[in-house]
Formats: structure tokens, sequence, C-alpha cells
């Protein structure tokens, strides 16, 4: 018996061994195999490379078509050449990219775009998105009902089409969107600039969700969207918190005079999140009529509050030094003090620069 318990386990330690190596042998030949096929690629690619460049120094479009045609049958490596020279080339140069890809690529990215992969999905729309013309628009459009993911390319593809009515379709998607997709349209919808001031007008008006509205709000400063300024202190006694916040950042950074008052109402916000924004806001406007607003700021329990106070003090002059060298003279809030002491210092130390 234990004879043949030995020699069972002598059997199961060599099976083991054997499929140790077996499993070594297949990781060590993957491994081989990917270097072999990243050193091909990067030889592929330094020599389309060098054909697109001068195919884009003549702006010969035969010259373009011919290139197209030779590396065709090499799609990954064309098409990561394309991409890398569409973040850096404009004008001419652009039209012989969206030659080559015409040529080269574009009826296998077509049939991507049916394809029930979802990557190859997602690279046939950003790539399509780069080169498409205004015309074949309906092509993202249908992948507005794809995957989020999928959904998130052919938008941002679209923003990139210049036309109202690829723009009006992303937004279209986006008061539809829900979840945490609609966080990733900021970026998207940033980048058409302001070419969507009509578009975000029409969609405050529309009452959307809290999470939703203080996304567009957020797009009003950023941009900026001075032309849609009137709208924003609407929002200011919105419930939710969040609004409020991006409402009193739009301000501060769209520097309205006019905004004056909504950010001094604001300054006295339940939250200090809405607080320290105001305050900045108040500090960019650099109006002395804000130095008690200010001043009281710098007594706020939240370190924000009153790093944001003692920045509109500063900028506020010879009046904000004075009230700061006072702060750091009392003796009932030692944090207030700490903050104006440090204002004092950081303005001696640029003084002295």
């Amino acid at each position: 018996m234990d004879d043949v318990l030995s020699v069972l386990v002598t059997y199961i330690f060599l099976f083991l061994l054997l499929v140790s190596a077996a499993l070594f042998l297949f990781i060590l030949l993957r491994r081989l195999a990917i270097q072999h096929r990243e050193a091909v690629f990067q030889v592929r690619y330094l020599e389309i490379e060098q054909e697109v460049l001068q195919a884009i120094a003549a702006g010969d479009i035969s010259t373009a078509v011919g290139t197209a045609l030779r590396h065709r049958g090499r799609p990954d490596v064309l098409t990561q050449v394309l991409v890398n020279f569409a973040e850096m080339i404009s004008g001419r140069g652009r039209e012989v990219l969206r030659t080559i890809f015409e040529h080269g690529l574009k009826r296998r990215f077509l049939k991507d775009l049916r394809s029930p992969f979802v990557a190859r999905r997602l690279r046939a729309t950003r790539l399509i998105g780069l080169f498409a013309a205004s015309s074949e628009r309906a092509l993202l459009v249908d992948l507005l009902r794809d995957k989020p993911i999928v959904r998130l390319a052919a938008a941002s593809a679209l923003t990139h089409v210049p036309d109202k009515e690829s723009l009006a379709l992303v937004f279209e998607v986006f008061e539809k969107e829900s979840g945490p997709d609609i966080h990733a349209y900021t970026n998207i919808i940033f980048g058409a600039g302001q070419r969507i001031e009509p578009l975000v007008r029409e969609a405050l008006a529309k009452t959307p969700s809290p999470e939703k509205l203080s996304l567009l709000i957020e797009l009003v400063g950023a941009i900026p969207l001075r032309s849609l300024a009137p709208l924003v202190p609407g929002f200011a006694r919105h419930p939710d918190k969040e609004v409020r916040i991006k409402s009193a950042k739009a301000l501060a950074a769209l520097r309205s005079p006019d905004s004056f008052g909504v950010l001094a109402e604001l300054a006295a916000d339940k939250d200090w999140e809405v607080q320290a924004q105001a305050l900045r806001g108040l500090g960019n406007l650099r109006n002395p009529e804000a130095l008690e607003i200010l001043s009281k700021g710098l007594f706020s329990p939240a370190w924000h509050v009153r790093w944001n106070a003692r920045e509109g003090l500063l900028n506020l002059g010879i009046e904000g030094v004075r009230r700061l060298e006072e702060v750091a003279g009392q003796n009932s809030d030692r944090f207030a003090a700490d903050m104006a002491r440090m204002a004092l210092d950081s303005l001696r130390d640029t003084q002295v620069n």
C-alpha cells in the first residue's frame, strides 16, 4: 500500500512539474512573440511615418494615395501613425492625412463600426471622428445609442464636426444620459468652445437635474461664455449645494462687476464650500466694498474659506493689507491671526524678490 502511494505521489509530482514547465515555456514563448511583434511594429511604423512625412511635405494628394495603397495591409501601424500625426498637424497637412485615411483605412473602419466587438467599434469611432467629413455625421449619430464608452467617443467625435447640428446631437444625448458618464461630457463639450453658447442657454432653460445643471454652469465659467453670465445668479439660491458651488465658481471666473451682490450673498451661505468660492470671486473683483466680508472670512473654521479671504484682502491693496495687520495682531482667534500673518509674510517675500 505504501509503495502504491509512493508511486502515486511521484506521478503527481512529475505531472505538476511538467505542467509548471509547460506554463513557463508558454510564458517565455509568448513574451518572445510579443517582443518580436513590437519590434516589427516599430520598424514598420518608422517606415510608414517617413512616407507620410514626405507626403505632407510635398502636399501632393497622389503621393498620399500611393502611401495609403501601399500600407493598407498594415492597418494597425497605419492607424497609429495617422492618430499621432492628427494631434500635431493642421491645414494642408491634415488633408493629406485625411486622404491616406480615405484610401487606406476607411472601408475597413466602416465595417468595424458594425462589429460585435466593442474594442473595434471604439477604435473605429475615434479614428472616423478625426477624419470623417461632415456629411458622414450620421455614422456617428448611430453610435450615440451604443455602449457608454462608445457613446462617449462618438459624442467627442461629433464636437469636432463644425456644424450646429452635430453639437445639438451631443447635447441631446447629454440630456438623456444618466449615471457617472455624464461627467465625461464636461470635457467633451468644453472642447467645442464658444460654439455651444446657444445650446447651453437652451439646456439651462429646461431645468435639468442638479447634477447636469451644475455641469452646465461650470462650463459657463470655464470656457467662458460671458453672454450667459446674467443667467448664473438665478441659480445662486438653488437648494442643491453643488449647484450653488458651481454658480459661485462660475461668477468668480467671469469676474463681472455686476455679480458683487450675488457673491456677497453666497459668502454667507450655510455651506463652507460655497463660501470659499464666493470669497474667491469677491477677491477677483477687487471691489473695496468687499473688505468687511473678506475680513469676516478670515475667522471661518474652514481653512479654504480663510485662505480665499486672505487672497481677496491681498487683492484689495493697501486697505486689505491694513486689515490683515489688524487681524494678525488680535488674540481672539489664533487661526485667523496665523492666516493673516502668512499672508503678510508672503507679501514681504514677494516685495523682496
